[in-house]
């Protein structure tokens, strides 16, 4: 009885002497960590014309960073810009994954700050994350979410097939491909691959491309010291909208962005949909991947519950709706080949209306 007493006590106090366990990282400083370790990718189509935004991870301290793919697949310019304000305008491609939409650059710096790599498939749905991304024109915005499942991209329309990604309900949109998700420590869990306005976002595990910050590659991108970000557009005055001019908007609009709402639609599929209509080449219009350079926006939606999309075309400066319309279909693939021929119809029809009206 007595060596009970005794052992218990001792365990008692060896426990009462034990560090206790320390509380996580705030989420005010995870995020300030996250921030300095992201960075802003523009890319160029020639001349200092910006295509499109999107975002990085620096996972190297000597200027290796991971971005997303198509943002760079067929850009003439790149510019990396840092937290900090330092621009950088030339770039090197030193690794790439078209499969799962991953490139690895490299910036002439040394001594960055980065992130301890985590892993992206030992954690379980429910968890918090966080992401930092450069989306809706606003550099470096933090989000906080959760993770929703871990899912073959086979499972998700437009995503390709042969690799796993990470679903999480943090809220992201166009621009925010390239960034980091990190878990709860702030630790690199992955690469967000594909943002979706309004719907679930989906990142590759960090695990399945960090690799490539160790590639071989010697590709040098063309110099981005062009490169601008435009100013915001004011919001319109009642006056300006009511002055504004519909029929010369059409007219003289040189470049398009496709937006999606729906997670069944990929701006992709649409843009290729433009493409392969023949009269679309002869309207004069550049399709972008930034709305904030885009002269007309062409947003697609599926009502909940329904086999049908809709479209618009608005005029990003006063908010008119231009045209719209609406095709039924099962799947978003389908449907991009259907709305596709109706923009083309329409756009032809409107700017060959504008220019005649003009000409009187």
């Amino acid at each position: 009885m007595t060596y009970f007493c005794a052992t218990t006590i001792a365990a008692a106090l060896m426990t009462f002497a034990l560090p206790q366990n320390a509380a996580g990282p705030s989420a005010t400083d995870v995020i300030g960590r996250v921030t300095q370790a992201s960075v802003l990718v523009l890319s160029g189509e020639g001349a200092g014309r910006l295509n499109s935004t999107s975002s990085g991870v620096i996972v190297r301290s000597n200027g290796v960073i991971l971005t997303a793919y198509h943002a760079i697949k067929d850009a003439k310019e790149v510019q990396v810009r840092l937290k900090g304000g330092d621009v950088y305008d030339q770039t090197v491609v030193i690794g790439l994954d078209e499969r799962r939409d991953v490139a690895a650059l490299r910036i002439t710096a040394t001594n960055l700050p980065t992130l301890p790599v985590g892993s992206g498939q030992n954690h379980q749905a429910g968890e918090t994350v966080y992401v930092v991304s450069n989306s809706a024109g606003l550099p470096w915005s933090a989000s906080q979410g959760v993770l929703a499942a871990s899912r073959l991209a086979d499972e998700i329309q437009g995503a390709g097939q042969g690799y796993r990604v990470i679903q999480f309900t943090a809220s992201v949109a166009g621009g925010a491909s390239g960034g980091p998700l990190v878990d709860a420590k702030g630790d690199l869990i992955g690469v967000i691959t594909r943002a979706v306005p309004s719907g679930p976002g989906f990142a590759v595990p960090i695990e399945s491309v960090i690799g490539l910050a160790d590639g071989t590659m010697n590709l040098p991108l063309g110099s981005g010291s062009a490169l601008q970000i435009p100013r915001s557009h004011q919001t319109p005055s009642s006056a300006a909208v009511v002055a504004a001019n519909p029929q010369e908007i059409l007219r003289s609009a040189k470049t398009i962005v496709v937006l999606t709402k729906t997670t069944f639609f990929t701006t992709d599929s649409l843009e290729k949909g433009l493409l392969k209509e023949k009269a679309f080449g002869g309207l004069g219009l550049t399709i972008v991947k930034d709305a904030r350079v885009a002269d007309l926006l062409i947003t697609i939606d599926r009502p909940l519950f329904t086999y049908y999309f809709t479209y618009s075309i608005t005029d990003p400066r006063t908010s008119i709706v231009l045209e719209d319309g609406r095709v039924t279909a099962f799947d978003g693939s389908i449907a991009a080949g259907k709305i596709a021929k109706q923009l083309v119809n329409k756009l032809a029809r409107d700017r060959r209306s504008a220019s005649e009206s003009k000409s009187n």
